[in-house]
C-alpha cells in the first residue's frame, strides 16, 4: 500500500503532472491548516467525534455493462451478475464552535463482487472541510480525497461489443486510480453586495496498464488517460431580497488530458492534443425567494483556447455553455421536490477527445413520520462528444429508496435502480455504436449502526 502511494506522486507519470501533484494538493491542504490555529485558541471550541460502520448487500444484474455477447474469448461476458458486498467502517471528527468548524473523516468503502472478482476493490475515502464565518466575512474550503485500490487491468471488450456509455463509469470507479476534489470561497458582505473569490480543483490520475491496439486486437482493450481540471475567479452578487442573492461571476481555467495512445497514430503513444485554457463567464440567483423555495444557479458561456493542434473536424472556435443549478420545493414539513441540471465539458477518459456532461435529474422525497421516509427519482445523464468522435449516450435512471431510523444507533435503507442506455449515433455511421447500449438493475440493502 505504502509503495503504491508513493509511486502515484513519484512513480512514471509525466514531470509536470508530478509537479502539480505536488503543488496544488498541499495549497489546497495548506489553506486550511493555515486558519486552523483561529479555530484551536478559541476556549468555546469544542470536539466531537463519530464512529459508523454500514453493511450493504447489492445485486447487479450487470457488472461488465454489457448487453451483447463477445466474439471471441478473453472478453467480458454480457450480462454477468453478481451479488456484492460491502463494509464501510467510518471514522469523523469535528472541531470548532458557531464560528469556526474543521470537519474530516475517513471512510474506506471495502466491495466484493462474488460472481466477478476483477471487480473487487477499496475505496478509501477522506474529507477535510474548514468554514469560518466572522461577522461580514465567510471561508469555506473543501477536500475530497479517494484512492481506489483496484485492478490495475482495463476492461476488455469483443465486437460487437463496445466500450460503454459515456465510457463506463462504473468499471471506470472500480479501477486503480487516485482522485483529488477541492474547492474555496473567501466572501466579504459590504452592504447588499457580496465579493467572493473562488476556486476548484479536480485531478483524476489513474494507475491502470495503457496497451497499444496492436497489443491487443482483435481485442478492444480500454485505456484510462489522466485528467485535470482547474480554475479560479470571482463572483459578484447583490441582495436583491432578504434571503436572495443575484450573481455575476468570472472564471479561468486549465484542462489537461494526459498521455493515451496518439489520436494521430494508434501505434504510439503520446500527451493529448485537447489541453485548453478557458474563460467561463457567469450569471445566477442563490438563496430562497420565496420560504417554500430554495435555489442555487449558475449559468453562462464558455470561450476556449486550445493549446495544440487539434484533428480535421474539429472546431475549435465551438461555443459552449456551463450550467449548474438546483431548486428544492418545499411543499410541507414531509414533502419535498429537488431538481437538479449541470453541462460542462470535460476530456474524455477512455480516449484523446472532449465531450459535454450533461445531468437532468427530479427527486421526490417524503417524510411518513420522524423515522421513516421514502423517495423515488428520476435522472438523464448524457454523454455528448465533440466532433470528430462520432459519440451520443444517453443514459436513463429511475429509481426509489426507503429508510427506516430504527433508534439512535440503527439506521436501515433499501434502494433499487434501473439503467438503460440509448444511444443516439446512427450503426450506418458507427457499426458497432449499439455495442454501447445495456440495460443494469440494482437493488441494495444497507445496514448502518452509529456506535
Amino acid at each position: 500500500m505504502i509503495r503504491s502511494i508513493r509511486n502515484s506522486f513519484l512513480g512514471g507519470a509525466a514531470k509536470r503532472r508530478r509537479v502539480f501533484w505536488c503543488a496544488t494538493i498541499p495549497f489546497f491542504v495548506a489553506v486550511s491548516t493555515s486558519v486552523q490555529s483561529q479555530v484551536s485558541a478559541r476556549s468555546t471550541s469544542s470536539l466531537a467525534s463519530k464512529v459508523d460502520l454500514s453493511i450493504r448487500e447489492s445485486f447487479d444484474s450487470n457488472v461488465y455493462l454489457q448487453d451483447k455477447d463477445p466474439s471471441l474469448p478473453g472478453a467480458f461476458p454480457a450480462q454477468r451478475d453478481s451479488w456484492v458486498t460491502t463494509l464501510i467502517p467510518r471514522l469523523s471528527i469535528g472541531y470548532g464552535d458557531a464560528e469556526s468548524q474543521i470537519n474530516g473523516f475517513y471512510a474506506p468503502e471495502i466491495s466484493f463482487y462474488h460472481s466477478a472478482r476483477s471487480e473487487d476493490n477499496i475505496a478509501h475515502k477522506l474529507g477535510l472541510t474548514l468554514t469560518l464565518q466572522r461577522e461580514r466575512m465567510s471561508f469555506e474550503q473543501a477536500n475530497s480525497f479517494v484512492w481506489i485500490d483496484g485492478s490495475k487491468s482495463g476492461p476488455i471488450f469483443a465486437p460487437p461489443q463496445d466500450i460503454p456509455a459515456v465510457g463506463g463509469i462504473p468499471l471506470r470507479d472500480r479501477r486503480d486510480a487516485i482522485v483529488y476534489r477541492g474547492s474555496i470561497k473567501v466572501g466579504w458582505e459590504l452592504g447588499n453586495f457580496l465579493i467572493r473569490p473562488a476556486g476548484a480543483a479536480y485531478i483524476h490520475d489513474f494507475r491502470t496498464h495503457q496497451k497499444l491496439p496492436s497489443e491487443t486486437q482483435p481485442l478492444i482493450y480500454v485505456n484510462y488517460n489522466d485528467r485535470r481540471d482547474v480554475n479560479f475567479g470571482f463572483d459578484l452578487g447583490y441582495r436583491a431580497m432578504e434571503t436572495t442573492r443575484l450573481l455575476i461571476g468570472y472564471r479561468f481555467g486549465v484542462q489537461d488530458q494526459f498521455r493515451g495512445v496518439s489520436v494521430f497514430d494508434l501505434t504510439r503513444f503520446a500527451d493529448s492534443p485537447y489541453d485548453s485554457y478557458y474563460h467561463r463567464f457567469l450569471v445566477g440567483m442563490e438563496g430562497s425567494p420565496v420560504p417554500w423555495l430554495k435555489v442555487n444557479f449558475l449559468f453562462g458561456p464558455e470561450i476556449r483556447d486550445w493549446r495544440r493542434d487539434t484533428p480535421v473536424g474539429f472546431d475549435r472556435g465551438e461555443l459552449l455553455y456551463w450550467l449548474n443549478c438546483s431548486a428544492t420545493l418545499q411543499f410541507s414539513v414531509t414533502d419535498s421536490l429537488t431538481l437538479a441540471a449541470r453541462r460542462f465539458e470535460q476530456p474524455a477518459f477512455t480516449s484523446q477527445s472532449v465531450y459535454e456532461d450533461i445531468a437532468y435529474s427530479i427527486s421526490l422525497r417524503h417524510q411518513f413520520d420522524p423515522k421513516l421516509a421514502a423517495n423515488v427519482g428520476f435522472q438523464v445523464y448524457v454523454g455528448d462528444w465533440q466532433a470528430p468522435v462520432n459519440r451520443e449516450d444517453w443514459i436513463y435512471t429511475p429509481s426509489l429508496g426507503i429508510s427506516w431510523q430504527y433508534d439512535k444507533n440503527w439506521l436501515i435503507e433499501a434502494s433499487y435502480c434501473y439503467d438503460w442506455v440509448d444511444n443516439k449515433v446512427p450503426t450506418s455511421t458507427a457499426p458497432s455504436a449499439d455495442g454501447r447500449e445495456y440495460t443494469r438493475h440494482i437493488v441494495t440493502l444497507t445496514i448502518k449502526y452509529s456506535f
